[in-house]
């Protein structure tokens, strides 16, 4: 969990260093050399962290503070080493400087302009119903064993009244076993054609006759089977809503790309990028 914590820490954006010293009247959670850390400025840096990382940290909060401290040790070595002036480490600033203000701006100009109403998700739920079709399902207990005689037995067992669901944790092989045989819903293709096969033949209620199968022989009983039908609003809502957002946001980060390009001034020698492709081509010969 430690590395956990540490991971996320040194994937965090929001430096807490760089609030450090400011110990106005505020409490004091640690000190590292001449740097403060207030209680305040740690619970920022975990309210800053995406959601799942703060449920993460949860119970770990000590954990967390020993990692601040780690990386503040690590920072004031990398200052005293004067590795900041370095001309490699000035170009991943830069770089890293440019990819944050790049998503600033998408932030601003995208992500915060995406709006979906109520009547957003209820229209396009209204005019793509198709999307949100369940096929045809059909759900089924069995009991699974070894021989075609113990398969035989135990049909013979249910067909004088005895209830497979109770039958089948003590004479089935198969994990259902524990759910009284029961398999759950399936749609046709998800289950081995056997199965299916004799699935499809029954009526609700009814046991089949013995069925062999890679596994081994089944005693299946039919109950229930589902018509194709279109789920409910409230279960595919959020979907929509996902889905749209998303749609939005393309979208947006297009329309805004089209009207940067458009008035920019951009010239691009596509002779060079010839000579390019003649020196790839060149390396790989001699890669060969």
């Amino acid at each position: 969990m430690k590395k956990i914590v540490f991971l996320i820490l040194l994937a965090s954006a929001a430096l807490i260093l760089n609030g450090c010293g400011r110990d106005s009247g505020q409490k004091v959670l640690a000190k590292v050399n001449d740097k403060v850390i207030t209680l305040d400025e740690f619970k920022e840096r975990i309210t800053r962290l995406p959601r799942h990382y703060q449920q993460m940290i949860r119970g770990q909060e000590k954990a967390f503070l020993d990692d601040i401290i780690k990386e503040a040790l690590l920072h004031r070595e990398a200052v005293k080493s004067k590795l900041e002036d370095d001309q490699e480490t000035q170009e991943v600033i830069a770089e890293a400087k440019k990819k944050i203000l790049i998503a600033r701006l998408i932030k601003n100009r995208v992500e915060d302009k995406v709006a979906v109403l109520e009547e957003d998700l209820r229209a396009y739920y209204d005019g793509h119903s198709e999307e949100f079709m369940l096929p045809e399902r059909w759900r089924a207990s069995h009991i699974l064993v070894d021989t075609q005689e113990e398969a035989e037995e135990i049909k013979d067992i249910l067909d004088q009244g005895a209830s497979l669901e109770e039958l089948a944790p003590d004479r089935s092989k198969d994990a259902s076993a524990k759910r009284g045989g029961d398999v759950g819903y399936f749609s046709k293709g998800q289950l081995i054609p056997e199965f299916e096969n004799a699935c499809f033949e029954l009526e609700v209620g009814e046991i089949g006759s013995v069925v062999k199968s890679q596994f081994g022989y089944h005693v299946i009983k039919l109950t229930d089977r589902k018509s194709p039908e279109v789920q409910e609003f409230s279960v595919v809502k959020e979907l929509i809503k996902k889905d749209l957002e998303r749609g939005q946001k393309k979208q947006l980060l297009e329309d805004l790309i089209n009207s940067l390009h458009n008035n920019a001034k951009i010239t691009i020698n596509e002779e060079f990028l010839g000579e390019f492709a003649v020196e790839e081509d060149e390396l790989a010969e001699e890669a060969q």
